[in-house]
């Protein structure tokens, strides 16, 4: 929860930026001038309710990690964790929430029965499918723009312990590929992610339960709480040094067309002015359930099976190296769009007005209804979706107009 009382705070009328955990954020909740609203989450375990059904209501600050503890030992869990747990739910839910488990059980977002949101004028309602169901839709995946999430009421799954881990080398990109769009056609697996990391393609599949009948091969390992592991056993990148900026970014295209975006990220691997090029491609699989709301922002458009690819790299603070960089993701995120996918918002992304009315069209001219109607004009007014909303259709515009920056890094 907020540290003041947040409907106080959203219906002062001062400009407010809303905050999550604030991890690997770069940029988009950093303040100048506003007002920052963000979450004191020490005391969020004792704000848990079981409302019965597999169903739990749950304080917006509190951390994935604290919720799955508190959860597992009540023999539940959440279907899809991020791979950084001390994350706040609210925070995730406002950017779509994807991970491992996202193979079975599609985006966070999709697995929200209600939310508690605040708007501009200090009025606090719950949404969901069938009350209010428009400010349901834009708020997850929406980044704070239609108000704040201040509880949300999930759906869970029963707790299972062990992983069944399959785990395959891959020889080349292509073996990759053909291999990871042969996972994203079936139904029946739980986990899937793969990395691309100095020369080694790596892959592993998983199956949730404690049955020995999974495991045969030498390839095959049962691991104990995988998502509680954090990087589930791969190198991940570390802290950049001092004089270094990371930058990163996510896109997601419908399967079936992943050889095409994985050819451009390599043909631009060596584009990126750091000594690794792009150091670590990270790859997830997201089937969403058959009756999942259609979310205007969230990473995954109206695709059953979407196939992303997550991009890290770290430069020197050279304004020229990082203005390379960002044309290599922004020449990577037009080809995402000529595929049919879509960036996750959480990450680093150039996006000027032509691009994302290209991206959102008319939700943009709702969202900005939306805030209008909700007096929410004043509460995170600085980022991409706010500003392009408020400048309207780009053909209206009779001259060019700056490029919008979203710089957030998805660890």
């Amino acid at each position: 929860m907020p540290s003041a009382f947040p409907s106080a705070l959203l219906g002062s009328g001062q400009p407010l930026t809303l905050r999550g955990a604030g991890h690997s954020c770069d940029g988009q909740t950093v303040t100048d001038g506003d007002m920052l609203v963000t979450y004191a989450p020490e005391a969020a375990a004792q704000q848990v309710r079981d409302l019965g059904d597999g169903l739990i209501e749950v304080p917006a600050g509190m951390s994935w990690y604290g919720l799955e503890r508190h959860l597992n030992r009540r023999g539940a869990a959440i279907p899809v964790l991020p791979d950084y747990l001390h994350m706040s739910v609210g925070g995730t839910l406002s950017v779509g929430g994807i991970g491992i488990g996202s193979m079975g059980y599609g985006m966070q977002v999709d697995h929200v029965e209600r939310i508690q949101l605040i708007d501009g004028t200090g009025t606090s309602r719950w949404c969901s499918r069938t009350d209010h169901p428009e400010l349901f839709r834009f708020a997850l995946g929406g980044l704070g723009t239609v108000g704040l999430i201040e509880r949300a009421v999930l759906r869970t799954v029963p707790y299972h312990r062990e992983t069944h881990l399959h785990r395959t080398r891959h020889d080349t990109l292509n073996d990759l590929v053909e291999h990871t769009e042969r996972i994203a056609q079936r139904d029946d697996i739980d986990v899937y992610y793969a990395s691309v990391r100095s020369g080694m393609i790596h892959s592993a599949t998983g199956w949730h339960g404690s049955g020995p009948e999974r495991c045969g091969g030498e390839d095959c390992a049962i691991v104990s709480d995988l998502s509680l592991r954090g990087n589930y056993g791969t190198a991940r990148t570390v802290a950049p040094p001092p004089d270094h900026v990371r930058l990163c970014t996510d896109y997601l295209v419908p399967a079936g067309t992943f050889a095409p975006m994985l050819a451009a990220v390599n043909a631009s691997r060596h584009r990126v002015p750091s000594n690794r090029g792009l150091d670590m491609w990270w790859i997830l699989i997201v089937r969403r359930p058959s009756d999942a709301v259609q979310f205007p922002f969230t990473p995954v458009g109206t695709a059953p099976v979407s196939i992303g690819v997550g991009l890290y790299t770290s430069v020197h603070r050279d304004p020229a190296a990082v203005a390379a960089t960002r044309t290599v993701f922004r020449g990577l995120l037009e080809r995402c769009l000529d595929l049919g996918g879509r960036p996750y918002l959480y990450g680093s992304n150039d996006l000027d007005p032509a691009l994302t009315e290209r991206l959102y069209g008319t939700d943009l001219s709702r969202l900005a209804q939306l805030r209008s109607a909700h007096r929410l004009e004043h509460v995170n007014a600085h980022l991409p979706l706010a500003r392009a909303a408020l400048a309207g259709p780009v053909l209206s515009s009779s001259s060019p107009a700056a490029p919008i920056r979203n710089d957030q890094c998805r660890p």
